[in-house]
């Protein structure tokens, strides 16, 4: 009877020890899951939010990434398709983003996400439209397009219809990036 018991004491705590390392490794598989979605759920989602500021295209594209409270109350964004826009003179060809996912959390049983992201656009690349020529000519409008105003943000997401979406951009850092396109002041090197 006792080597009995002694054997189902080892097989008890050999299978409550096997299932606390299942339960963890499925916590972390969900955990990891979870953040890449999210990450690249930022990264596109933001990608097509600077690409829609600067060429005012494909604006409909957003609400795979954003939900529709947020495309309505995001003031950049509003700015961005606007008259106001500091790119409505420009024809934006190209330009390069950056994301740096800081930090994400998303537990496996909860429907929403925080996440610290840094956006930047270091290199817009474009001209002044043809109708705009005589105001740069008169030094009014610069020929190349205005730098981007990159920051540090909390994301807030949601899962909606199992599907992660950005529902709050909030900026807590400014990053002014320096203007790539300009001539470059300095002398030539040597051949």
């Amino acid at each position: 009877m006792k080597h009995i018991r002694r054997f189902f004491s080892f097989v008890a705590s050999r299978l409550v020890l096997f299932s606390i390392i299942a339960a963890l490794l499925i916590l972390a598989f969900y955990l990891a899951m979870n953040t890449a979605n999210i990450y690249l759920l930022l990264n596109d989602g933001m990608t097509a939010r600077a690409s829609v500021i600067l060429t005012r295209k494909n604006a409909d594209e957003l609400v795979n990434y954003f939900t529709n409270d947020f495309l309505l109350s995001d003031e950049t964004l509003g700015i961005g398709l606007s008259s106001a826009s500091p790119y409505i003179d420009y024809n934006i060809t190209d330009f390069k983003y950056n994301l740096t996912l800081e930090w994400v959390w998303a537990w496996p049983w909860e429907n929403s996400a925080t996440a610290t992201i840094v956006e930047r656009v270091p290199r817009i690349t474009g001209k002044a439209l043809d109708s705009k020529q005589s105001l740069v000519k008169s030094g009014a409008l610069s020929a190349t397009p205005p730098s981007w105003y990159g920051g540090r943000y909390t994301v807030k997401l949601v899962r909606q219809d199992g599907r992660w979406k950005i529902d709050q951009l909030t900026q807590t850092q400014l990053i002014i990036e320096a203007a790539t396109d300009a001539p470059s002041t300095a002398p030539a090197k040597p051949s």
